[in-house]
């Protein structure tokens, strides 16, 4: 991934080929790539964390390839999408789903909420709009998490919403745990360049190489990193 790279997907993007591009391959089947990555990294007993859990799609396949040996964290600030998440996930007692997002601080944020669950965001900055479609939320890193729980996880996957390089910002003790040995990362390019971030692709590569996981990308939209000689 380079800058030259991101710059050519954002003139893509304003030109309309990447809706030309879905339209001949579907986002289900492109994501297709990423979930196999994500299964095939899993093993029986595994400690997994879901930030960003929704309803509780990838939480609940989560569950079932663990078994009860293994513990699944799911992390969801939303609530009407944690109590959704809740239910998918209530028959795995070996789940453990927290309401609450995922970041570089511990403290309180909003987060905005839209129709469709899979775009709410924490509030970008103060000036951005709240009402009736906003929420107070918790928000951890991923360290102080980790420091008050006690378990590692193995696997750690995010879908953030474009907050994907704060996630893994508070999370830079984590990330050099040697038990841990794959992250997988969905990568919101065009909310990244709304964000001014428009470069985090390129430096959320050189944080996971420094804490010594490689990272491949399985799709032009999911990172793949996996611990070297793990």
């Amino acid at each position: 991934m380079n800058k030259l790279y991101i710059r050519a997907r954002s003139v893509g993007r304003r030109l309309g080929l990447q809706r030309l591009y879905y339209r001949v391959f579907p986002r289900r089947q492109y994501e297709e790539k990423f979930h196999e990555a994500i299964l095939a990294a899993l093993q029986t007993g595994d400690v997994v964390w879901d930030i960003g859990a929704n309803d509780g799609f990838y939480a609940k396949i989560f569950c079932e390839k663990t078994g009860a040996g293994g513990r699944v964290f799911a992390f969801e600030p939303a609530p009407e999408s944690h109590a959704v998440l809740s239910r998918e996930t209530e028959a795995y007692p070996w789940a453990q789903n927290e309401l609450m997002a995922l970041g570089d601080f511990d403290g309180t944020s909003v987060l905005v909420q839209s129709e469709a669950h899979r775009r709410n965001h924490l509030q970008r900055d103060a000036g951005e709009a709240t009402g009736a479609n906003s929420v107070q939320v918790e928000v951890r890193s991923g360290d102080s998490y980790w420091a008050s729980s006690g378990i590692t996880p193995h696997v750690i996957k995010i879908d953030v919403e474009g907050f994907e390089e704060e996630v893994l910002a508070g999370m830079d003790r984590l990330l050099a745990a040697p038990s841990l040995r794959a992250v997988f990362v969905e990568v919101h390019f065009r909310l990244l360049e709304e964000r001014g971030r428009a470069d985090a692709p390129v430096r959320m590569e050189k944080l996971l190489r420094r804490k010594g996981l490689q990272p491949k990308w399985v799709d032009e939209s999911h990172i793949a990193a996996t611990r070297v000689n793990a």
